[in-house]
């Protein structure tokens, strides 16, 4: 990992402050200012700001790092492009997504619910009193088209809660690592006329 990292939506701030600990300069930014004071480190800096808009100069950060948060934002393509335009050539970047496609959706757990019409599957968030939303298109094949557009890919890994789930060709998770490249020469420059999904 680089020596300033970014972490875009940092929630209670749990991965940036175990970064901090690590004496990585890190900078936790989160919608949202209520979040935890616990967190003090020189290291660490908190930012409360929208991911769709980071407060941040084009290549100011060695690594990104966004953590189930795509599938919460009303357009991931705006934070991928942000968490690009931040990250310095050469740089790190880390997403992870929960598969919303699994057969039990991962933050609701209901079975299947990616085959069911919008509509059915607003009324199941609901239903379950799930706090955030969630963006049901930020699937796998959406996140991936999104990052080779302007990344070259390095790992993905599966993760699985538990052992049996490994039965399963697909995971409840996955985490990209993935290098920010110079665009080529022929670039048009718009992430938006070249996503698929």
């Amino acid at each position: 990992m680089g020596s300033l990292v970014l972490d875009v939506g940092c929630g209670g701030g749990a991965f940036s402050n175990a970064l901090a600990q690590m004496k990585r300069s890190v900078i936790a930014l989160d919608i949202r200012k209520d979040w935890p004071r616990k967190i003090e480190s020189s290291s660490l800096e908190r930012i409360c700001a929208d991911a769709h808009h980071l407060p941040l100069r084009e290549g100011s950060v060695d690594c990104v790092l966004s953590l189930s948060l795509l599938e919460h934002l009303e357009n991931p393509l705006k934070c991928m492009e942000e968490l690009y335009r931040v990250l310095r050539n050469g740089g790190t970047a880390i997403i992870q997504i929960p598969n919303l496609q699994y057969p039990f959706e991962p933050h609701t757990k209901w079975p299947l619910l990616y085959l069911l019409p919008k509509k059915f599957q607003s009324k199941i968030f609901e239903k379950v009193d799930y706090p955030y939303a969630i963006n049901m298109k930020v699937t796998l094949k959406y996140v991936l088209s999104i990052l080779r557009t302007r990344f070259k890919m390095k790992e993905t890994i599966k993760i699985y809660h538990l052992n049996i789930m490994k039965l399963l060709p697909f995971a409840p998770a996955y985490i990209f690592i993935a290098e920010k490249v110079k665009p080529q020469l022929n670039d048009t420059g718009d992430i938006r006329n070249r996503i698929t999904g």
